[in-house]
């Protein structure tokens, strides 16, 4: 008993070792990727994903919000620097941050959209602008042409000079092109096409400037896709793999007080001695305070007197008797509505042995006629008080 026993323990073990290793061997675990809908953050920081992954290696990313920083920038450090900067940066600060490229700094910056960019006019970059079309000969209708969306965008294979190493990037903007007379020889370039470039890299000085056609694939919804986040990590720990990085992405004008504290600081404490000056003159001419006198406060008594009087004159009396009637009526639908619903000679009668009064007088207090005298009013203003306590 005991040796059958020991061999249909030693049958299940084998078999739960064969199926064990037939499950590993046929399935396999993998990781599902599931998009979620961009939160507020990442929809007001289009580079949060860039900042997190070069955070997550050890090489945390610098916000800059203005453009005087680009000014005191420390010297061996990155520079990540997007488009929209056309009113921010002059020809002026454009050569600074050149000088600090030459001194030994790596820039990587994304080329402008529209209007000038003197900082790409030095480089002698400028944007690739298709050539024109060929006229068509004279008589012959234009046909028009349909833009055809292509369904996987162009993708551009970019080798680092001493790397054999190739990083997919999807081309995204509009291209550029090297004006090589104004322009340093560039040490690679990489693009959909021999005149199109989507990436330029030129050696200035002691430092190194990549051109990007546009900063589109740091994007958060871009650089998980192609060799996107391989490319930035691999051109800034290749080119400048320590010092500080700084990205330069939707940067703030001067406010008022900014500029007042930086361009005008002068005027500003003349502005403030004169208004001291003048609050020094006119201070002593201010005396001591002096108590207000009270006006004699009359009682609610003497309030409620002075507007029964003006409503008197005013001939509001009928108004005031209407809205009494009509209190008293819709209490008397709430209350008894059988008896509302009566004709008006029994339903005035009832209301005269209810309140104690002659039916006369209810019908006078009831009626909508015109506006009744003083007297009258306060009689039947009375009666229907009266009627409405009893009901």
């Amino acid at each position: 008993m005991m040796r059958r026993l020991i061999w249909a323990l030693v049958a299940v073990a084998g078999l739960g070792t064969l199926a064990t290793f037939w499950f590993f061997e046929n399935f396999e675990r993998v990781p599902k990727k599931h998009w979620e809908s961009p939160q507020k953050e990442a929809r007001r920081n289009s580079f949060l994903a860039t900042e997190r992954l070069f955070s997550h290696l050890q090489r945390p990313i610098d916000r800059i919000r203005s453009p005087k920083s680009l000014d005191a920038m420390t010297p061996n450090g990155t520079l990540i620097l997007a488009a929209n900067r056309h009113r921010l940066i002059d020809r002026q600060r454009a050569n600074r941050l050149l000088q600090w490229v030459e001194a030994g700094g790596y820039l990587i910056v994304e080329a402008e959209r529209a209007g000038t960019d003197p900082l790409l006019e030095r480089l002698g970059v400028s944007r690739y602008k298709k050539p024109p079309a060929p006229p068509q000969p004279e008589g012959e209708k234009k046909q028009p042409v349909a833009k055809k969306t292509p369904a996987n965008p162009p993708v551009a294979n970019v080798v680092l000079s001493d790397q054999n190493i190739r990083y997919r990037l999807i081309f995204h903007g509009n291209g550029l092109i090297r004006q090589a007379e104004r322009a340093p020889a560039s040490a690679w370039r990489a693009g959909p096409s021999e005149e199109e470039s989507s990436v330029i890299h030129l050696a200035w000085g002691k430092g190194q400037i990549t051109v990007f056609d546009s900063l589109h694939f740091l994007h958060f919804r871009q650089i998980a896709k192609e060799d996107h986040a391989e490319l930035i990590w691999a051109l800034v720990q290749h080119y400048q793999p320590r010092g500080a990085i700084h990205l330069a992405a939707r940067m703030d004008f001067q406010t008022l007080w900014q500029w007042l504290a930086e361009s005008a600081w002068m005027a500003l404490i003349s502005g403030i001695v004169l208004i001291l000056l003048w609050l020094w003159r006119i201070v002593p001419r201010f005396g001591g305070m002096q108590q207000a006198r009270l006006d004699e406060r009359r009682d609610l008594a003497q309030h409620l007197h002075a507007i029964g009087r003006s409503l008197w004159r005013e001939g509001g009396l009928a108004h005031l008797r209407e809205i009494v009637r009509q209190s008293v009526l819709q209490r008397l639908a709430l209350r008894h509505p059988r008896l509302a619903r009566q004709t008006r000679p029994k339903q005035h009668r009832a209301l005269a042995r209810l309140a104690g009064y002659s039916q006369r007088d209810i019908n006078a207090a009831l009626s909508s006629a015109a506006a009744p005298t003083p007297d009258t009013f306060t009689k039947a203003m009375r009666i229907l008080q009266r009627l409405e306590r009893k009901l």
